[in-house]
């Protein structure tokens, strides 16, 4: 059922029963248990739950009277029928026969809370592994024997209320203090205490809603429709956005388990070995495999056949990811040439000039080809592992074909290829929402297939758009794929085969990520060719048109070829050597001053020492506090200096991380000095 049809539903109840609702009701809360239901500064009870029973009083447009007392009073005054609902109440687990209970209006939890002062990292294993640890929390045996169940030694500091519970976390002896999660982080915000952190390993979790006297059935179910018609139409998230959402945030600090390595460009020696390492494992499971299969055909002759399938799917499994590492080990090694043969004649001997710049151009151009199948070999991992995730946020799709049709145009035509831009149906009345870098990667991975394996005819780029989705095609006149490997061609492990690819550049990886990613985007790829003739790629994406998961469209940079530059204070927070001296050579012409700081802290000190400084390179991984901690303790006492954000994870998140921090910008490592100087040109300062 749809969340329209429902809301239609709901409200049809609601004007159906609205007119037997003449009596006058008294509900009554606790006056406190902030931020759900407590008096103010001026004695006027409000919360959530205080927002949540108006709401539903306006719907209903009925006499219901709201009032706060003591927990206690307020139940004698239930069981003595001289009140007929208690809001705020957590549900039990049987009926009960004097009251009715509503369906819930919110879920509360308990959990454990640390000082992040005292921890960098907190978890239970933490709790676990401490000698005599000192848990502060109220006096419950049900909660004492569960934290003895995770450390049998801890000791316990027993209080009444919550401004002690969060002041005792400021102890020097106490391990962390345990509590109920949102009434926790209220307080602790309400103290000042913003380095209280919470686990987000949740406890003890209870339904919170309304306890309803069986005298008044008409007001439960007032209560009950009342909450299904608030929750459909958004009224509900409207108040717990304002009462409870930000003290019921997820905090990840680090604790971010990536389940594969990503793969940094410096470390090429590291990345070999691992293929290795990996091509060893493989080859050892397989001869693991075909050792089983003989053993099971020597016990049971009548399933020979079906084992020797098995043996040979998997000595083919082995065989095509032997091809694909011996693949990236080749397209890492290559380009590797490349760069170390010619650096080293530039060191050992005295060329030209224009000797020096030709070579200087094949290292660059060797640098990026490595770059891209570090790249490619980085997305097939993080679409193998679940890590990437879509960004979706509104995109202008003919401008992003027509920059890709650009871009690619002088490399068609130095090929003497004709490039063919073709509009189709363009039926678009409202905006369209997609993730835009991975839609430019898509087509981005095809055109330049089709630019490589088309040696003369044509290459066309067609598209048409309506409200619903887009659809685009990539043809070429080129070689075209056997018949025999194209429900392949997609694999991530699967090539056309070498003699189909050989003598082109390129990991192979491109159809792979782009099935990938069309995927990600709910969208859908197809594959028409023939051998010697031609290939055709049609894909389609969905508008996902939902406000859910968009982004804000971020502002683009200003283009410019930098004709003059003003001189600023840096400070560059890196801790590697070859880093910093780049970043050096490519600023010093437009600096007054170059200050280097090694780690977080030292950046810190350093804009202390130097409040003038204007733009700080703050480098996202570094000893001691990284650049995320070190920007948001700048932030602190300076909110005018300029912070770049630089860092090799080029993922969305983390983007967005640098932003949330306190970042203005974001470069991503290796550093393009064009695209620096471009960042540099577009900012303004009084």
């Amino acid at each position: 059922m749809t969340m329209n049809f429902r809301f239609l539903i709901c409200f049809l109840f609601l004007i159906i029963t609205v007119g037997k609702v003449n009596a006058q009701y008294t509900v009554m809360y606790s006056d406190n248990y902030p931020p759900y239901n407590f008096l103010n500064e001026k004695g006027e009870l409000i919360g959530f739950n205080i927002d949540i029973l108006n709401a539903i009083k306006k719907l209903y447009k009925t006499d219901i009277h709201i009032q706060g007392d003591e927990w206690n009073k307020i139940n004698e005054l239930l069981e003595n029928g001289k009140i007929q609902a208690i809001g705020g109440a957590h549900l039990p687990g049987v009926l009960e026969d004097e009251y009715t209970y509503s369906r819930s209006s919110i879920n509360t939890s308990h959990c454990f809370l640390y000082n992040t002062n005292h921890f960098s990292k907190f978890s239970l294993e933490t709790l676990r592994t401490t000698q005599t640890p000192v848990v502060v929390l109220w006096k419950n045996d049900v909660l004492v024997k569960y934290i003895q169940s995770i450390n049998p030694t801890t000791q316990f500091v027993y209080v009444k209320d919550y401004i002690d519970l969060i002041k005792a976390i400021d102890r020097t002896d106490v391990t962390c203090i345990f509590g109920q999660r949102i009434g926790s982080m209220y307080y602790a915000e309400k103290l000042g205490k913003e380095y209280v952190r919470p686990l987000n390993h949740r406890i003890l979790e209870r339904n919170m809603g309304f306890k309803v006297s069986k005298n008044a059935p008409e007001l439960a179910t007032m209560l009950n429709n009342g909450l299904e018609v608030i929750l459909a139409n958004g009224e509900y998230q409207r108040i717990y956005d304002k009462w409870i959402a930000k003290y019921d945030k997820d905090y990840n600090d680090d604790q971010i388990n990536f389940k594969y390595i990503l793969i940094l460009g410096a470390a090429i020696i590291f990345i070999i070995s691992l293929l290795l390492v990996i091509n060893r494992v493989l080859q050892t499971r397989v001869r693991e495999k075909t050792k089983d299969l003989r053993n099971q055909l020597e016990l049971n002759s009548e399933i020979m056949l079906e084992l020797e399938n098995q043996k040979n799917k998997a000595e083919e499994s082995d065989k095509m990811k032997s091809a694909f590492l011996a693949n990236m080990s080749h397209e890492i090694r290559t380009p590797m040439n490349g760069i170390l043969g010619f650096a080293d004649l530039l060191k050992t001997n005295d060329y030209s000039t224009e000797k020096q710049h030709q070579f200087l151009g094949i290292i660059q151009k060797s640098g990026n080809r490595m770059l891209e199948t570090i790249n490619n070999i980085i997305d097939v991992s993080k679409l193998e592992s679940g890590l990437e995730k879509p960004h979706f946020k509104e995109v202008d799709i003919q401008k992003i074909v027509n920059d890709l049709f650009n871009f690619f145009e002088s490399e068609a035509t130095s090929k003497g290829l004709k490039f063919i831009l073709t509009e189709g149906n363009v039926k678009l009345t409202q905006p369209f929402f997609t993730d835009e870098y991975k839609l430019n990667s898509i087509l981005t991975n095809l055109i330049k297939n089709a630019l490589k394996f088309t040696k003369e005819g044509f290459v066309e780029i067609s598209y048409s758009i309506n409200n619903e989705f887009a659809e685009f095609k990539v043809a070429d006149s080129g070689i075209g794929i056997p018949y025999d490997k194209q429900q392949f061609i997609f694999d991530q492990f699967v090539q056309a085969d070498y003699s189909h690819s050989s003598g082109f550049e390129g990991s192979g990886l491109g159809l792979s990520i782009s099935k990938g990613y069309v995927e990600l985007l709910n969208g859908t790829i197809k594959l028409n060719s023939e051998p010697n003739k031609g290939t055709a790629i049609y894909i389609e994406i969905p508008n996902t048109s939902t406000k859910n998961n968009v982004i804000e469209r971020s502002s683009e940079l200003i283009k410019t070829s930098v004709p003059h530059l003003k001189k600023y204070n840096f400070i560059i927070a890196e801790d590697d050597e070859t880093s910093y001296y780049f970043l050096e050579q490519v600023l010093k012409d437009f600096a007054l001053r170059i200050i280097r700081a090694k780690d977080g802290k030292e950046a810190i000190n350093k804009i202390k020492e130097y409040p003038d400084t204007t733009i700080i390179f703050m480098d996202i991984k570094m000893p001691i506090l990284n650049g995320f901690e070190a920007t948001e303790e700048i932030r602190k006492f300076n909110k005018n200096v300029y912070i770049i954000a630089q860092s090799a994870y080029i993922q969305e998140n983390m983007k967005l991380q640098a932003k949330e921090v306190g970042c203005n910008s974001f470069i991503a490592k290796p550093i393009e000095k064009q695209k620096l100087y471009e960042l540099l040109a577009s900012l303004k300062f009084d």
